[in-house]
């Protein structure tokens, strides 16, 4: 197996979907993966495509590794936090898609345990291990939480991870992430989401009719129910601020349709969109 140049061996991956699947499909031959899932089938699966090295119980788990990275539904990762012991010296990390409620649960931690919240920006809106993908965090930002517990040794070894996985690590404070995520990742679900309801509900054959561009815009609105309330429900805030300021920018593109600034809003947005994606 190959060493990193750090002191650390051993990572405890807690939840084997899309995102833990896809972890340890990018750290394969880099260091020991171990992994636990709730789903006795799931973990067969973690083995069997090589996400993981081997499985343990929770308390094993985390008893024996230098790393313990959370890959379960943002909802449920405090709890976890707050209700397991971890193993001292070692360092625990997560991957949920909202920070502030993560850091509060991570704070509570003993001092001799490390932590860092942390996010890759990365993802399908297909779950599951069977979907996991060692190339999905190659090229891609990997936010790392500025309120940490980490001596430079233990950030040398967070660094490494984000790193064997061909990620780009980016600090962030908890509150900016979940901020600026509400915008990026959250809006846009629940644009998605309501779209997709309202549609459905006007004719029965509707999406007979439909095209690529309902579907595209919908598409995220199929990703994991149990990841998708979770972000939503812990980053609720600034969920519905950005929801109340949409529905006000809706009322004016309307009042603009029979209007000549209808063109120029038309052709501004996409002059700013393809500066941005091309």
């Amino acid at each position: 197996m190959q060493q990193s140049d750090v002191p650390f061996f051993k990572i405890f991956i807690v939840g084997l979907g899309l995102i833990g699947g896809s972890i340890g499909l990018t750290l394969r031959g880099k260091m020991e993966r171990i992994g636990y899932d709730l789903k006795e089938e799931t973990m067969k699966k973690a083995v069997e495509c090589g996400a993981i090295d081997r499985v343990e119980s929770i308390e094993k788990g985390l008893s024996e590794t230098d790393v313990t990275l959370i890959a379960i539904p943002v909802q449920f990762i405090p709890e976890f936090i707050e209700t397991h012991r971890f193993r001292e010296g070692s360092i625990v990390m997560d991957t949920g898609s909202t920070k502030q409620c993560v850091i509060k649960a991570m704070k509570k931690l003993p001092e001799n345990v490390y932590f860092v919240g942390a996010h890759p920006l990365a993802g399908k809106e297909k779950s599951g291990i069977e979907n996991a993908d060692k190339e999905l965090f190659k090229g891609k930002l990997f936010i790392l939480s500025n309120e940490r517990r980490l001596t430079k040794e233990k950030e040398k070894i967070v660094l490494n991870i984000v790193k064997a996985m061909g990620s780009i690590p980016v600090i962030l404070d908890s509150e900016t992430h979940d901020f600026i995520l509400g915008l990026t990742s959250h809006l846009p679900y629940i644009v998605s989401l309501s779209l997709f309801l309202y549609v459905m509900d006007k004719e029965k054959n509707i999406f007979a009719f439909a095209g690529s561009g309902l579907r595209d815009v919908t598409r995220i609105a199929s990703g994991d129910p149990i990841m998708s309330e979770g972000m939503i429900k812990t980053n609720s805030d600034n969920v519905k601020k950005f929801i109340s300021e949409y529905i006000e920018l809706l009322k004016y593109v309307r009042d603009k349709i029979d209007t000549p600034d209808f063109e120029r809003i038309i052709r501004e947005v996409k002059k700013r969109r393809d500066e941005v994606w091309g």
